[in-house]
């Protein structure tokens, strides 16, 4: 290739490396994290690098999120903590209890409550597994179709993915330009809570009218310890968000423990107050359930070092600068969730979202890269991965075709796109949100 410009050698490494990844991915059935893989091993390999600095780069680049990595295990096992102590399922009580003669707040309620574990772990399937099964069930009986129960509990996991306080795509995109997590809590806040409140509405206002049966919606929760009531329930949950905001709003009086530290210290207060609880066991299953994701951000490290390294992620950088504004933003609001619909919404983060970016930079850098996260999320219910779209499929014993569910989703997801959208474009007018 050294005949070629340096501009086409990079376009072929490129070219060679999405056709290695498509190839394993649809032939070869290696899955996301070995596709991935397998692509950034082709084109190092392409690319003329010897084997044993190919495999250093492969290793170094595989821990470049490793701190993302610690904070979704932490944060799983206190929410698996939570669970095991009778701690969720007492919140879905509470909620029964005050709200059922209100269900439109119910229903906004019940999508907080899925966005919750994935709002602190990261991954959104946590949210969907852990309470999909006791959602779609009150959500049936509140009179919903089953196909908008299923695109609500995929639209909870996405939302919780987008959530503060742990929001990966965005910690990814602020990583790889260099800017620290910082500052994105409170403007998250804002945009989270709308988007929450709509999505939740646009799929079940038509079908909900009156109260609902209390004793028959109890009765489909599994048996709660007597000891898990009032203040014991919920203050894990409090101590966690009293130490992430006290060490940002107080820091020379509550010193800045790290993410992954205050769940441990969440993990140890729920674990006082629960009861007998195996930690050992739910350290193994929490192991287990987020090994996935987490394997998925180690090979997205892998391929973005080797991407940096060939220099694709660079030409990307350069054609997002210089693309004009109008073909930036369409490639934005298009491209960018189709390409997280075969990458996720965290692979895609990083192969794209960081280049895209940089290009933004002359922006405030923490609103837009807010926009970019939620224009991401989008991708989480787009084939052929559908990550979160397929395990809410199989929660909510969903055995249609899948599209029906991307169809009932059509307005919810168009809404998040124009937010986050707007949020890319006019990122300087809405930065009073960061207050």
């Amino acid at each position: 290739m050294s005949s070629l410009s340096q501009t086409s050698q990079v376009t072929i490494v490129f070219s060679v490396i999405l056709v290695a990844y498509v190839a394993a991915y649809r032939l070869l059935k290696f899955g996301n994290p070995l596709s991935m893989l397998f692509a950034a091993l082709i084109g190092g390999l392409v690319s003329d690098f010897g084997l044993l600095d190919l495999a250093r780069h492969l290793v170094e680049g595989s821990f470049t999120f490793l701190n993302i990595v610690l904070i979704i295990y932490t944060a799983t096992v206190f929410i698996y903590v939570q669970k095991l102590s009778g701690g969720l399922d007492a919140i879905v009580r509470d909620l029964i209890l005050y709200f059922h003669a209100k269900p439109k707040i119910l229903v906004v309620f019940l999508m907080f409550l899925i966005m919750l574990p994935p709002a602190f772990t990261g991954p959104g399937a946590d949210g969907i597994f852990a309470f999909g099964a006791v959602v779609s069930s009150i959500l049936l009986a509140m009179g919903l179709p089953l196909v908008k129960v299923t695109a609500f509990i995929a639209l909870g996991g996405t939302l919780g993915v987008f959530a503060p306080p742990v929001n990966i795509p965005a910690m990814i995109i602020a990583a790889g330009i260099n800017m620290p997590y910082v500052g994105f809590v409170i403007p998250l806040v804002f945009v989270t809570i709308p988007l929450a409140v709509f999505c939740a509405l646009a799929l079940s206002l038509k079908h909900i009218s009156g109260p609902v049966d209390v004793d028959a919606m109890l009765k489909n929760l599994p048996p709660i310890p007597t000891r898990m009531k009032g203040i014991r329930v919920y203050l894990p949950l409090i101590a966690v968000i009293g130490l992430m905001l006290s060490g940002r709003a107080m820091p020379h009086y509550v010193p800045h423990m790290g993410v992954p530290l205050v769940f441990v210290i969440g993990t140890f207060i729920a674990l006082f107050l629960g009861g007998r609880i195996n930690f050992l066991k739910a350290s193994q299953v929490a192991f287990h359930d987020t090994f996935p994701i987490n394997s998925i951000l180690m090979a997205v490290g892998a391929l973005v070092q080797i991407m940096s390294l060939t220099g694709v992620r660079g030409l990307f950088v350069l054609s997002a600068i210089t693309a004009p504004s109008f073909f930036l933003y369409l490639a934005i609001f298009i491209g960018f969730p189709l390409f997280a619909g075969i990458f996720t919404s965290f692979g895609a983060a990083s192969v794209f979202g960081i280049p895209f970016m940089l290009a933004l930079l002359g922006r405030d850098p923490i609103i837009a890269t807010i926009g970019l996260s939620a224009i991401s999320i989008v991708g989480n219910l787009m084939p052929p991965t559908a990550a979160l779209g397929k395990p809410a499929a199989i929660v909510a014993g969903y055995r249609d075709a899948y599209l029906n569910v991307v169809k009932v989703s059509a307005v919810p997801l168009l809404a998040i796109l124009v937010a986050g959208i707007c949020l890319v474009i006019f990122a300087d007018a809405f930065r009073f949100i960061r207050l």
